[in-house]
This record gives C-alpha cells, sequence and structure tokens, in this order.
C-alpha cells in the first residue's frame, strides 16, 4: 500500500470510529456526547493533516475537503473554495443519480478535466477529499511516491 492509500485507510478507520460512537446508546448522554465529539474531532484534525500533506506534493495546486458542499478542510494555497463546494456539491448529485440507474454502486471517485486544470474527488466517509493539478499531471502517480 502506497502512502496516500494508507492516509485514505486511516481516515476511513478514523470514520468508522466516530460514526460507531454516533451509533451508541444514548443512556449516558453526557459521557456519550463527549465520546462522540472526541472522535470527530480526531477525524477532522486527521482530514486537515492529509490536506496539508496532499498540497505539498509537486504536482497538487490545491487540496480540501467538504461536507455536503461545506469546508472542512483547506490547504493554505487553495482559491475559490466556495466555487470548489458549489461544483462538488453538484457534481456529486449527478453521479449520485447514476450510482443506481446505471448500477455503478456508491460512488468513490470523480475526476473532472479541463483544458488547463483538473480535479479529483474522492469519497472517504462522509466527505469528499478534493485534489486540483494541472491538466497534465498524473496524480495517480504522484500521490503514490509521496511521503
Amino acid at each position: 500500500m502506497h502512502w496516500f492509500e494508507s492516509q485514505l485507510a486511516q481516515l476511513d478507520t478514523l470514520v468508522d470510529d466516530y460514526l460507531a460512537a454516533r451509533r451508541q446508546p444514548a443512556a449516558d448522554i453526557v459521557n456519550v456526547s463527549e465520546a462522540t465529539r472526541l472522535k470527530r474531532a480526531a477525524f477532522i484534525d486527521a482530514v486537515q493533516a492529509v490536506v496539508d500533506k496532499v498540497v505539498k506534493i509537486e504536482g497538487v495546486s490545491a487540496c480540501a475537503a467538504y461536507h455536503d458542499g461545506l469546508i472542512l478542510a483547506q490547504s493554505a494555497e487553495a482559491s475559490n473554495m466556495d466555487a470548489f463546494g458549489a461544483v462538488i456539491q453538484d457534481t456529486i448529485r449527478a453521479a449520485q443519480h447514476g450510482e443506481t440507474s446505471l448500477g455503478l454502486g456508491e460512488i468513490e471517485q470523480i475526476v473532472i478535466v479541463g483544458a488547463v486544470n483538473k480535479l479529483a474527488m474522492l469519497s472517504v466517509g462522509p466527505i469528499i477529499l478534493c485534489i486540483s493539478s494541472p491538466k497534465g499531471v498524473n496524480l495517480a502517480t504522484v500521490l503514490s511516491q509521496a511521503k
């Protein structure tokens, strides 16, 4: 497993922990709420750490994470974050229509390639991790070689 795959696997584990904490019986609401908050914070911190690392990779222009079109984490280099969020939200909605009608299954990733740049969107639990790069960059290669 290369570096980026291991980062995604770590995020998947953290989001599973968070979702499991949310499903706990609410007999002791104070402790359950605190456990859920801590799991959520650990997940969000890990997402920001991945975003910060990914944007430092040569060939990556920007990186951000969104939940329901709202910014959860972003790189300092990223501009037009609201536009990214709007494009992501619309794109995910359109893809979800094809999810069942085309028999695609749950959407894992979407890549939009423009004449100049491209945007990769990866589903990670409840968030969409977005990576922007120049059109000619092979994201799979640069992400797999990162450390």
